[in-house]
């Protein structure tokens, strides 16, 4: 333990130059720059990181934008299909029309044709028969 005390005085006691203040003055001050350097390195490193960020959001846009694009052509058939359906059911709605008329006008037909009697005759075969007795 003597000889670590020892040390110790032997290295504060020792006055330091004026030259030996400078040294150490330009070895912090070069410590200190490499430090910033450093710090501005690694900044200017980091700057590009956003770019993949960036491209990775580019990507996801583009993907937003197909999935949307398909979305909007699945839309389209879909409102193709309700248009001709539509159109299929206007045209059959016109035919039911068409043939409920054609029923009303044969109803009324008949409802104006004057009733017809029918005459309880004999048939042919029943007169043979009796006849045959």
């Amino acid at each position: 333990m003597a000889i670590v005390s020892s040390a110790k005085k032997a290295v504060f006691s020792t006055a330091v130059s004026p030259l030996g203040a400078l040294l150490i003055a330009v070895a912090t001050a070069a410590i200190i720059w490499g430090c910033i350097a450093g710090v501005a390195a690694l900044g200017a490193r980091a700057a590009p990181a956003p770019k993949p960020a960036s491209a990775d959001l580019m990507e996801i846009t583009r993907a937003l934008g197909s999935t949307q694009q398909q979305a909007i052509d699945q839309l389209q058939v879909v409102q193709d299909l309700l248009a001709s359906q539509r159109a299929e059911t206007e045209r059959l709605a016109g035919q039911v029309e068409s043939l409920n008329e054609k029923l009303d006008a044969l109803q009324k037909s008949v409802a104006n044709s004057p009733p017809q009697t029918v005459g309880v005759t004999s048939s042919p075969t029943a007169k043979t028969r009796e006849d045959r007795r």
